[in-house]
């Protein structure tokens, strides 16, 4: 997981798709993790694209629609942020999966409620 600045968030998307191959997906998060956007490389031509957040939209579309979609979804999404989390994951069968898979940060006061028990 990196850290991005949320002016260099598009321009990070933008260099990362044409490289991508099937099942190489790119999420990128808000800072608390509560909100983002994913993008899924389908096949040669598509991507599914996954917003979460204040939208919640699932879209298949081609490599400049998913530009336009991404300007727009930036914008929505990271209205106030000034870094993102982004994370590369590779052999991804479909966007729901991805979704199941992801493990949240564990909570600090949960590790300390533990520790003083012992």
């Amino acid at each position: 997981m990196a850290k991005v600045h949320i002016s260099q968030l598009f321009h990070t998307f933008q260099r990362a798709l044409p490289v991508m191959v099937a099942g190489e997906a790119i999420e990128a998060r808000t800072f608390k993790k509560d909100r983002g956007i994913v993008v899924l490389k389908q096949d040669v031509d598509h991507f599914v694209f996954n917003q979460f957040g204040f939208d919640n939209k699932t879209l298949t579309l081609d490599s400049t629609s998913l530009l336009k979609q991404l300007k727009k979804s930036i914008a929505k999404e990271f209205p106030r942020s000034n870094m993102a989390w982004i994370v590369h994951f590779d052999g991804v069968a479909s966007i729901e999966a991805l979704g199941s898979d992801y493990h949240s940060q564990p909570s600090l006061f949960l590790k300390k409620a533990l520790s003083s028990n012992n």
